[in-house]
């Protein structure tokens, strides 16, 4: 009976373990900032609140632009080829109010940009931006591109090829010379990528976490609650559900707790990906039970904010 109990726990583990090799982030390909500023695709946008910012323009950019589009299929069929989930940036596109995400300048001084709101709808785990320009030299074309991969979460830049020029080609089509260059360092690349996908399995997926108290509680985050301040409360909960612990508070004050990082689970028990929103939703339902009232609002994937009152 020990041997069969042995024998099984290593068939788990064995199990366990090729499944968390198998699994591999999920992708958007999408145009870097420079390509879109470089091509005309970006305009400048006065926010509600007077702040100027800078806009990607995605959606014309696909329109207007006969090559965008075959260059990102290049890339993300390459990716999906090694085994990579890819996220459809056009489908996603028209699912995003462009508008709204240009108006909402929160009266809690979170902003969300028209980029926040594509990845909360998307849900990448890496948004891999290219950038890309070619020279003709009688029949033959060179290319001149580079891919950065970006944390989804956190902005955090992760992966780079670095500017590779590749050619001249006899290549005829920017979908063929494209794969023909990427080709040589899309490997390299893949490998930065896993290796950042890898070390949050291990050390969790890494957020940015806000608490505020709304005027009319007079003592803030001092304020007690079944015999203890909520500020211990919530260092308590966020240390208790953070991968082995890891946080780091930034700021706190009367009225206010921020978490420059904290490291959540990449997956729940059921292999399910978890979102700052899900896991943030798990402190607020505990000061619900507590009679505490609170509501949950989030900059893109990875900066959410409890705010604590009605």
């Amino acid at each position: 009976m020990k041997r069969l109990f042995i024998a099984f726990a290593l068939v788990s583990f064995a199990a366990t373990a090729l499944f968390a090799q198998a699994v591999k982030p999920s992708l958007m390909v999408l145009p870097s900032n420079a390509w879109c500023h470089q091509n005309g695709f970006e305009k400048t946008v006065t926010k509600a609140n007077g702040k100027e910012v800078r806009v990607q323009e995605y959606d014309k950019a696909l329109i207007d632009n006969k090559d965008l589009g075959p260059a990102i299929r290049t890339i993300g069929k390459l990716m999906t080829d090694r085994g990579f989930d890819l996220v459809d940036l056009e489908q996603n596109l028209a699912n995003q109010d462009f508008e709204a995400a240009l108006d909402n300048a929160s009266e809690y001084d979170i902003e969300t940009t028209p980029y926040d709101q594509l990845m909360a709808t998307a849900g990448p785990d890496i948004a891999m931006h290219i950038n890309y320009y070619t020279e003709q030299m009688g029949p033959k074309k060179t290319i001149y591109y580079d891919l950065t991969g970006f944390d989804a979460y956190t902005s955090k830049q992760i992966a780079s090829t670095g500017v590779i020029k590749y050619g001249p080609s006899m290549a005829v089509s920017l979908q063929d010379l494209l794969q023909e260059a990427v080709n040589g360092s899309i490997e390299a690349f893949t490998a930065q990528l896993m290796e950042h996908f890898q070390s949050m399995q291990t050390m969790g997926r890494e957020i940015s976490v806000r608490i505020n108290t709304i005027s009319g509680w007079e003592d803030g985050l001092d304020t007690e609650v079944d015999g203890d301040e909520l500020t211990e409360i919530i260092e308590d909960w966020i240390s208790a559900n953070c991968v082995s612990g890891r946080n780091h508070q930034k700021s706190a004050s009367k009225s206010s707790m921020y978490y420059d990082s904290a490291r959540i689970p990449l997956f729940d028990a059921n292999g399910k990906a978890i979102q700052a929103k899900q896991w943030l939703n798990g402190l607020r339902k505990k000061l619900k039970g507590m009679g505490v009232p609170s509501k949950i609002q989030m900059r893109g994937l990875g900066q959410a904010q409890l705010i604590i009152g009605e």
